[in-house]
């Protein structure tokens, strides 16, 4: 009796999980693509360029939907990349992950408030180069750079079809070659960044 009982269950168990996949599958969360095209290109204090993706970045992204922009500010410049995973939520990763994995040493790592929340402000080395790199996820209201925070919110996202929320955008910015911009001045004043 105990066996015929436990078998029922794990059978039930099993044919919920099923139907929850199958129901995850057909009512998927939609592509939030729309904030990304958002971003502006030009203002008063600033304009921009597309920039192109190598080939290593178009295979990685797949189906999301990426920004690749070279930015010029009053006060300094970056190359921004803006990833919305929406589409494709393995393209969304820790950045720390990708800057190791490219030959990049953290020399230095602190936190930085902006519009929102907060960002995480990386110095780093290659090489004899040196670089910053500021990063951030962002859900139109609020931003962090919790990567685990980031998956708790897009894991919710799934469970509840969409309904808890917008789906988080990775931003990153990059300093370009022999410029490093006082980066809390520059996002005080590029505050269409935090439109996404």
């Amino acid at each position: 009796m105990n066996d015929r009982h436990n078998n029922t269950m794990l059978w039930a168990l099993l044919a919920l999980a099923v139907l929850f996949g199958t129901a995850a599958e057909w009512l998927t969360p939609g592509v939030s693509s729309d904030r990304l095209a958002a971003l502006r290109q030009k203002g008063s204090l600033f304009a921009s360029r597309s920039l192109p993706f190598s080939p290593e970045e178009t295979a990685f992204y797949g189906t999301a939907r990426v920004l690749k922009r070279f930015y010029q500010c009053r006060n300094g410049a970056f190359i921004l990349i803006a990833v919305d995973g929406s589409a494709n939520r393995h393209a969304v990763h820790d950045p720390l992950y990708c800057i190791k994995g490219a030959g990049w040493e953290i020399t230095e790592s602190r936190r930085l408030v902006v519009d929102g929340g907060t960002a995480t402000l990386l110095s780093l080395t290659r090489k004899g180069q040196q670089r910053e790199a500021v990063f951030w996820f962002s859900d139109g209201s609020s931003r962090h750079s919790s990567v685990l925070r980031y998956w708790l919110q897009t894991t919710l996202r799934r469970l509840t079809f969409g309904a808890s929320g917008k789906e988080p955008v990775l931003l990153i910015l990059q300093s370009i070659e022999h410029d490093r911009p006082d980066w809390q001045s520059l996002l005080e004043r590029c505050l269409f960044l935090f439109e996404v």
